[in-house]
């Protein structure tokens, strides 16, 4: 084995990192009610409170004040927007698992998913995401150890369903990791000290439900693609679906009175129209068909629910909204709606979990056997003169004066015992070691 060991200072960390230390100072926005001091993060207001004023027993939180409820819980009201509001859950290490992500992921998984069930039997859809809080060390400069409390945050993830639960929580433990291993490679020697809780933020996902008719954006009637059904009243999937059986073309097929006479070939069983989001999978069931359903904002379509479904039919729905409702319209041809995305005439495979084109039948089946492991994505380009990647760490190309190989041999010691949930049986202990320094010409500086 051979150690390849690097030493490379950017003159332009400390600017950085005093930047950043400035922002933190500028940016006080959460006020203790108790002793008016002001702190950058609703964390530190609350850390400050517990310790310096146990008195006040935190149930509820929000911007810019400390309240003092009744009660003591592990349970948090936020605030989270206009009309969301999140509450908070807090899940401690044990002391196996304080200094390992991955173990205290694996800890905590059973606990989360049960909350999340809970409080999708609760709430009905709701979207959560999740955020480590950790401590890292390191020895600084100037002697001594300096320590950082970095926060790790999840994507935003909607349950419509509690099937999806078990999917989603190991690809935002996924996302949160992908932001340690990025902070460990910006900081530069930065050690996991401890991992100090996991906090789930839980609020209703009330998405509007779909309607009656819309008039669509003048790009979308031109692209030819969408069939925009014009109903009066809250039934527009039905009549969307009743038209993706019959296939009228002709010119005036946007009139619902092509489908009404068919209206009883639909079942609902209860279902009541408007049908929302999360009541797709139970149309599909009643119906034997396979659904899936694009959203369309700012110019741009993306997934909002992907069928489980493995139909070789697929019903696809395209779900429009205004300032006062949504309206489910059905798309005729997909690779006519995202035709612009590509300068190439002809019909394209898109598979509709990440909207990706495959110019083949045959390679789309070959992708989809990946991307059905993961949940559907929304692609965003890059704006129009941020769309170009150019080299900038110029810093790396400068050659290193010296460049230092090691490498340690060992023996195999055999041991038993456990740490944690894993079983050790041996650990290497070393016999030896050997390292050369080479320097500016190439040569080594000293015998090895």
């Amino acid at each position: 084995m051979i150690l390849n060991v690097i030493f490379a200072i950017d003159p332009s960390s400390e600017n950085t990192c005093f930047a950043m230390h400035m922002q933190n100072h500028q940016e006080k926005k959460y006020d203790c009610r108790k002793c008016d001091r002001s702190f950058i993060s609703l964390q530190h207001l609350n850390q400050h409170v517990r310790v310096s004023h146990p008195e006040i027993k935190l149930t509820s939180v929000k911007r810019g004040t400390a309240s003092t409820p009744e009660g003591n819980s592990k349970r948090i009201r936020r605030e989270g927007g206009a009309l969301n509001t999140f509450t908070s859950t807090f899940f401690h290490p044990t002391e196996n698992s304080k200094k390992d992500f991955l173990l205290f992921f694996d800890e905590i998984t059973p606990q989360l998913k049960e909350k999340i069930e809970e409080e999708i039997r609760e709430k009905g859809a709701v979207k959560w995401y999740g955020v480590v809080k950790a401590m890292f060390k390191r020895e600084s400069e100037v002697g001594g150890e300096e320590r950082v409390t970095p926060y790790f945050r999840s994507n935003i993830q909607i349950e419509l369903v509690g099937d999806t639960v078990g999917d989603h929580v190991p690809a935002s433990f996924t996302k949160i990791l992908e932001a340690v291993d990025e902070f460990i490679i910006r900081g530069s020697g930065w050690i996991l000290d401890k991992i100090v809780h996991f906090e789930l933020c839980v609020a209703k996902y009330q998405p509007l439900r779909a309607s009656s008719y819309i008039i669509l954006p003048k790009k979308l009637v031109d692209k030819k693609a969408v069939l925009n059904i014009q109903n009066e009243d809250q039934k527009c999937i039905v009549w969307c679906l009743i038209a993706h059986k019959l296939n009228i073309l002709a010119h005036d097929s946007y009139r619902v009175s092509h489908y009404t006479p068919h209206e009883q070939e639909i079942k609902l069983n209860g279902v009541e129209c408007p049908v929302p989001l999360k009541k797709i999978p139970i149309v599909e069931r009643l119906n034997n068909l396979r659904i899936n359903v694009f959203g369309y904002e700012e110019n741009e379509v993306f997934p909002l629910y992907v069928s489980k479904r493995v139909d070789e039919e697929c019903v696809i729905l395209l779900l429009i909204a205004n300032e006062e409702t949504q309206h489910y319209c059905l798309i005729r041809n997909m690779s006519r709606l995202l035709g612009d995305l590509t300068k190439h005439n002809g019909k394209h495979h898109y598979c509709y979990r990440c909207l990706h084109r495959f110019a083949k039948d045959e390679i789309l089946k070959e992708h989809l056997e990946y991307c059905s492991e993961h949940s559907p994505q929304h692609i965003k380009m890059p704006e129009k003169g941020e769309n170009f990647i150019k080299f900038q760490n110029v810093h790396y190309q400068h050659p290193l004066p010296y460049i230092i190989y090691a490498d340690f041999e060992s023996l195999i010691v055999k041991e038993v015992h456990t740490s944690g949930n894993t079983e050790i049986i041996a650990r290497h202990g070393a016999c030896g070691y050997a390292y050369v320094i080479i320097g500016p010409d190439g040569r080594s500086v000293k015998p090895i």
